[in-house]
C-alpha cells in the first residue's frame, strides 16, 4: 500500500529518485492531484496508462516548472508567450506543436502537446530539482472522480503506487483550463477550467472558439471526453425546484441530494441525505467541494445521486457546468 509522505526535503529526495528509476508516484498540484512520471521515458509513461487503465488515445498534460523549460518541448507564438506570461504558475494547459524529443505515448502520436507550470509550491520545488518534465494526469481510475487530496488517491490507488506526496488539499478542486493555441488566430478553449473564457479574451482581445465534448477518438487533450469524472452511483443534474420538490414528494432516503448553498429551509438541512456545496453559494467554494462531496456521497450507496443544475455558462461556473454534464454522462 502507498505511503503517503509529507512533503519535507527528505520525501521529495525519496520522490525524485523514485522518478529517475522510471517509477510513478501521485503528487499534489492546486486543481487536483495528479499520477506522474517522465514524461520522457516510455516505461513510465506506459505505467501510467496501465495504473490508470487509461486509453492509449488520450494525451497526457506535461508539467515544467517555467516558460524556459517548456520552450524545450513546445513550439511558442506571440499569443502563448502572452497568456503564460499572465497565468503561469498557474491553472492553464496549452497546447502547441510539440518538439521531437516528446514521446508519441504523451500526444497519442499527435505533432502537438499539452503543457502546464503549476502553481502548488510542493509539486514546482520538485519539478525544478528534476531534469525532465512530467506526465501527471488525475491520480485516479480512468473516468472516476479526480482526487484533491492525498487520502483520495490512497483509496484510489494506493495499491498500484509507492509513494503520494502529501501537499495539502487542493485549493481549486476542478482540473485546468485547456487551450488550444497552434494557430494563434483561432485559438480553443477544449476544456473549460479556472481560467476563463472572458479573463482570455480580456487579456489578448482575441475571441476564443469553445469546443464540445466529443466521443472520438482523436483529441487534442485530455477531459474532452462527453463521459468523465463520474462517480460509481448514478448522478443526475435536476433544476432547484425540481430538486426540492422531489425531495418533499415523500421518503426518499435511498436517493442523494445535493444543493449549490445550504437550504434556508429547516427541514431541508436536518435531513441526513441532504448536502450542499457551500454554505453561501460561493462558485470557489463550490469548485473546491465538488470532487470531495461526490466522492463522499459515493461511498454511501444510494441509489442515485441528484444534483442542483448549474445554469450560468460564464467565469468558473462555464467549468463547473462541464464537469457535472460529464459526470452525469456515464
Amino acid at each position: 500500500m502507498a505511503q503517503i509522505l509529507k512533503a519535507t526535503d527528505d520525501s521529495l529526495e525519496l520522490c525524485k529518485q523514485a522518478l529517475e528509476s522510471s517509477k510513478v508516484i501521485a503528487v499534489p498540484t492546486e486543481t487536483v492531484y495528479g499520477l506522474a512520471g517522465n514524461a520522457l521515458d516510455d516505461v513510465a509513461l506506459s505505467s501510467i496508462f496501465k495504473i490508470k487503465g487509461r486509453p492509449l488515445f488520450n494525451p497526457l498534460i506535461i508539467h515544467i516548472d517555467c516558460v524556459e523549460s517548456a520552450e524545450k518541448y513546445a513550439t511558442f507564438n506571440s499569443l502563448a508567450s502572452q497568456l503564460v506570461d499572465e497565468f503561469w504558475p498557474g491553472p492553464l494547459t496549452i497546447i502547441l506543436p510539440k518538439k521531437g524529443i516528446i514521446p508519441d505515448l504523451v500526444t497519442a502520436n499527435l505533432d502537438s502537446v499539452a503543457i502546464r507550470c503549476p502553481q502548488n509550491p510542493t509539486f514546482l520545488k520538485l519539478l525544478k530539482a528534476l531534469s525532465f518534465p512530467l506526465a501527471a494526469p488525475s491520480a485516479n481510475p480512468f473516468g472516476y472522480v479526480s482526487p484533491t487530496t492525498a487520502q483520495h488517491v490512497k483509496t484510489s490507488l494506493g495499491d498500484k503506487i509507492d509513494i503520494i506526496l502529501d501537499g495539502a488539499d487542493c485549493t481549486i478542486g476542478i482540473e485546468s483550463t485547456i487551450v488550444d493555441l497552434r494557430d494563434p488566430n483561432k485559438p480553443k478553449i477544449l476544456r473549460p477550467g479556472p481560467i476563463s473564457k472572458e479573463a482570455l479574451e480580456g487579456l489578448t482581445n482575441v475571441k476564443f472558439e469553445q469546443k464540445r465534448a466529443s466521443d472520438e477518438k482523436k483529441l487534442r487533450g485530455p477531459g474532452m471526453l462527453k463521459s468523465h469524472y463520474s462517480p460509481k452511483s448514478p448522478l443526475e443534474i435536476i433544476p432547484l425546484n425540481s430538486l426540492k420538490d422531489l425531495i418533499s414528494s415523500g421518503n426518499k432516503l435511498k436517493f442523494a441530494f445535493i444543493f449549490q448553498k445550504r437550504p434556508k429551509e429547516t427541514t431541508l438541512e436536518e435531513q441526513p441525505n441532504i448536502y450542499w456545496l457551500s454554505k453561501e453559494g460561493s462558485t470557489l467554494e463550490i469548485a473546491h467541494n465538488l470532487y470531495q462531496l461526490l466522492r463522499t456521497v459515493d461511498t454511501l450507496n444510494y441509489q442515485k445521486i441528484y444534483i442542483e443544475a448549474i445554469n450560468e455558462n460564464e467565469g468558473l461556473k462555464a467549468a463547473l457546468k462541464d464537469r457535472l454534464s460529464k459526470a452525469a454522462s456515464k
